[in-house]
């Protein structure tokens, strides 16, 4: 069985890679997703509001559900993939892009000293994460504009149509 058949592979691994590294991304999710900072919501008990712009808390504690729900998503995607000898895609998700490490400690660890051998499990997790991530969000409904879909489509020459944007509700629309 083929991975992501009909995608674009070396767009799907560079979206993936982009999303951990890039800081407007995975990182902000995890800063986000933190449970600090946050306050009840201030009732006014006379039920009118004090503010132009709003209850801060309560805008607060939505932003941190979404974000919070989105690191849930990444979590379980990689949770979601695979653990083997043969395709080690959670310890390399986990070690290079999470963790940080060097490549060297990397390859000690999951067993795969040759380069050639090395990049090629990278790019299977990389695939199979934006694979499982996918499903994940689907599922869990996280607002695209936090996690967008990873997965790059090979565009069509003639008579093509937009992409598909997974929004709030979960139904698909033509963007």
């Amino acid at each position: 069985m083929e991975l992501l058949k009909g995608d674009n592979k070396k767009a799907t691994i560079a979206n993936v890679q982009n999303f951990f590294l890039d800081e407007d991304k995975y990182p902000t999710i995890r800063r986000r997703s933190g449970d600090w900072g946050i306050k009840s919501p201030q009732n006014d008990i006379t039920g009118i509001r004090g503010s132009r712009r709003g209850n801060g808390s309560e805008k607060s504690m939505i932003e941190y559900a979404e974000y919070t729900l989105a690191k849930r998503a990444v979590d379980y995607a990689i949770a979601g993939c695979s653990s083997s000898y043969r395709h080690p895609s959670q310890q390399i998700i986990k070690y290079r892009y999470i963790q940080g490490l060097s490549l060297s400690v990397i390859k000690e660890r999951i067993n795969k000293f040759g380069n050639s051998t090395y990049y090629r499990a990278d790019d299977y997790a990389c695939l199979e994460f934006a694979d499982c991530l996918e499903a994940v969000c689907e599922r869990l409904n996280v607002d695209s504009d936090i996690i967008p879909d990873l997965r790059a489509k090979n565009r069509k020459k003639t008579g093509q149509k937009g992409d598909e944007k997974r929004t709030k509700t979960g139904i698909q629309r033509e963007i």
